[in-house]
């Protein structure tokens, strides 16, 4: 079967293989999907700016016309060099995973297929159209979250020739979400702020990534996932009152919504117990019941429907901003209402 093991995949994309060159990449964390497929891009050999040897496509218009993704990766490249056809949105449609079926059984020399997509099911058919072509090849992303993120601290510290006192470590790590590309340009923002600094020092991490984390906004991103409905209009007016741009609100409940999706990962595939995935977090005494009750309503797949919501909202949020208030409004009430029925449900 065509496909590597979790652990393997950076090993992989250090020293990628192009002989197989439809290539797969999903998991939970979208940042850390994106990241890796443009460490792929990258190595590809394609001009990344030159939009005839470099081409971007979305997933849900190939599901309407399939045909562009043939035409794309069959196209020989006009000037030489190989071709790159990126395709990002990845899911469970049917033509994708056919048309990736039948690319990998003839695949053609002069091109590369990256396609990008969110946690696939074992039976969904994209993920297993890329592991049985021998032409394609699957990469699963379920990084350890603890251990990635300490190591991208160190990367940026590193880089920036810093280093951070471990209280200021502890504040950074409890603020970062599960989403990689969100929680590095958090971390690229703290080195940039405390450029000149030889430490990093809990203040530095209170005032650069403080924002983004106050207590109305956990307040509320608690009270969505644990059923809390009655809190929420006044949580919600409170917010609006300290002057807090609401969006930032869907940014912390993508966050949040995306770190219980990987905690559940480990409570339903590997059968930890809530208990032991919770003190693996390490999160705020006040916010650890929060926490707890939310890994006990939510499942993966009521989990995945809650992140899609959400990325709805944050889509007419910003394509309607007249709306967007109301957008929001909707959205919590909306994800509150669905655990309270969890919760319901769990006790019949």
């Amino acid at each position: 079967m065509a496909q590597k093991r979790a652990g393997d995949v950076d090993a992989f994309i250090a020293k990628p293989d192009f002989s197989t060159p439809i290539i797969l990449i999903y998991g939970p964390d979208a940042g850390l999907v994106s990241e890796r497929a443009e460490r792929l891009a990258a190595a590809s050999g394609a001009d990344l700016n030159d939009p005839f040897a470099t081409v971007v496509l979305a997933a849900d218009d190939l599901e309407k016309d399939v045909g562009r993704l043939y035409d794309e990766a069959r196209t020989v490249p006009m000037f030489g060099g190989r071709r790159l056809i990126r395709v990002r949105g990845g899911s469970s449609g049917k033509a994708l995973a056919e048309a990736v079926g039948e690319l990998a059984a003839g695949p053609s020399a002069d091109a590369v297929v990256i396609i990008e997509a969110g946690d696939l099911r074992k039976n969904a058919p994209l993920r297993m159209a890329a592991e049985r072509a021998g032409g394609a090849m699957a990469l699963p992303c379920y990084q350890d979250e603890a251990r990635s993120l300490e190591r991208m601290i160190d990367e940026e510290l590193r880089a920036n020739g810093l280093t951070i006192e471990k209280p200021a470590r502890d504040l950074l790590r409890s603020r970062l979400g599960a989403d990689r590309m969100a929680s590095r340009g958090e971390i690229v923002k703290l080195c940039l702020y405390a450029y000149g600094k030889e430490t990093i020092d809990e203040a530095d991490v209170d005032v650069v990534v403080g924002d983004v984390s106050s207590e109305t906004v956990d307040e509320i991103v608690d009270a969505a996932a644990g059923g809390e409905v009655r809190k929420l209009p006044h949580l919600m007016n409170r917010l609006v009152a300290s002057g807090t741009p609401p969006f930032l609100l869907l940014q912390a409940l993508m966050r949040h919504f995306q770190a219980l999706q990987l905690s559940r990962q480990a409570i339903e595939r590997a059968g930890e117990p809530i208990g032991r995935v919770v003190d693996r977090r390490r999160p705020h005494f006040r916010r650890r019941a929060a926490l707890e009750t939310a890994l006990g309503l939510w499942t993966l797949d009521t989990l995945g429907e809650a992140l899609v919501a959400i990325e709805k909202a944050i889509l007419q949020s910003r394509t309607a901003a007249a709306l967007g208030d109301v957008v929001i409004r909707q959205t919590v009430l909306d994800l509150a209402v669905k655990a309270a029925r969890l919760r319901l449900r769990g006790r019949r």
